[in-house]
Order: structure tokens, then C-alpha cells, then sequence
């Protein structure tokens, strides 16, 4: 997974998106990886298969949150909450885990299934229901310092004027949410968000 914004394509706010039309909107300003995220689905989305197919495509590693099941051919990686259990024993894919304190940093850490980890939420966040209290820059910095050597996704309330502070802190990636779908033009402010990060 390269370095930038990390795309959550989360539902069902994304849910009328085509995937195939959004990346032809984005003209090449691509993020450097798309996670399908649908907390309340029960069957597979029906945008999985064609997020595979556009991901791969444009060469942008796809993730999938929470449920292993929805690992298809051409899923990058799968993304696992606190509360997901342990990870599995795949070799043929990046394992993420989303951190919220020092402590779990240094569990992902740990473990050596773990490749990828996200930490926050950063600053306050509308997009989940029972956030937690935004943990700021400064955690953020030391999440970086305690991953020992991981790729870090900043993830909770970030928008384009947290990019810079972001990419300061040694992150990997800004990972977005509302930023992105909550816009009247969701590929054009997506487009923005990217060209920012490929500025610092």
C-alpha cells in the first residue's frame, strides 16, 4: 500500500455510487487504497465485486472491514476492529487493526499477523455512531513512534486542513470518510484531498 488518503467507501452513504464512474471522475488522483466498510450489512454489497475490479484496475489496494467472508479475489487486505477477534493466519493478505490508545498500538504491534494499523478517531467524528473522544495530533505522532515500523492510518474527522499535520506526524495515510461522501461532489473532493497530500 502506497502513502496518501485512504479512501473509506462506506455504506450505505456511498451506497448510489458507481465505482467504475467515481474513479473515471477522479482523473488519476487516486488514493492509495479503498476500504469497503458496511457495518450494518448482512450479505456481501453488491459494490464489492466492482471495487475489486476498479482497485485493481487502477492499481489502488482494496481492504475489507470486519468480515473475512467478503474475501474474494483481488481483496488486498482485511481490516479488523478491537472487537473482531484475532487475526487470521493469511500470508496472501495485509492484516489492519484499528487502534484507539497507546496500549492497543503497541498489542498491533506485537502481533506479528498485524501489517497495518489505523489509530484515532484523530479529531471528532460524525461517521460512527459511539465514537470515541478525538485522541489529536500529538497521540497520533506517538502511535507512529510505538508501531514500530507499521504503516499508521489516521482515521476520525479528518479533512484537508489535517493533511499536512498528518503527513508531520509519520503516518501513512489520512484515512476519510465524511471528508469525502458527506460533499456535494464526493470525486471532486476527493480529487482535492489527494492532490494536497501529493503537495507535502
Amino acid at each position: 500500500m502506497n502513502k496518501g488518503v485512504y479512501l473509506i467507501w462506506d455504506l450505505p452513504a456511498a451506497q448510489a455510487v458507481d465505482p467504475k464512474l467515481f474513479f473515471a471522475e477522479l482523473e488519476g488522483n487516486n488514493p492509495c487504497a479503498v476500504q469497503l466498510r458496511a457495518k450494518d450489512s448482512v450479505s456481501v454489497p453488491t459494490q464489492l465485486h466492482a471495487l475489486v475490479e476498479v482497485c485493481g484496475q487502477h492499481e489502488v489496494a482494496f481492504f475489507v472491514n470486519d468480515f473475512e467472508a467478503w474475501v474474494v479475489d483481488g481483496v488486498d487486505g482485511l481490516h479488523l476492529g478491537q472487537n473482531d477477534g484475532p487475526a487470521p493466519a493469511r500470508d496472501d493478505l495485509e492484516i489492519g487493526r484499528s487502534t484507539h490508545d497507546l496500549r492497543q498500538v503497541q498489542e498491533a504491534a506485537d502481533d506479528p499477523l498485524i501489517t497495518c494499523l489505523g489509530f484515532g478517531p484523530v479529531r471528532s467524528t460524525t461517521s460512527k455512531v459511539g465514537a470515541l473522544s478525538p485522541r489529536g495530533m500529538q497521540a497520533l505522532t506517538q502511535a507512529v513512534e510505538r508501531a514500530q515500523g507499521k504503516p499508521v492510518i489516521a482515521i476520525g474527522g479528518l479533512g484537508l486542513g489535517d493533511l499536512e499535520a498528518v503527513h508531520r506526524s509519520g503516518a501513512h495515510a489520512a484515512a476519510v470518510i465524511s471528508a469525502v461522501w458527506d460533499q456535494p461532489d464526493p470525486a471532486q473532493a476527493l480529487r482535492r484531498l489527494v492532490q494536497r497530500w501529493d503537495q507535502l
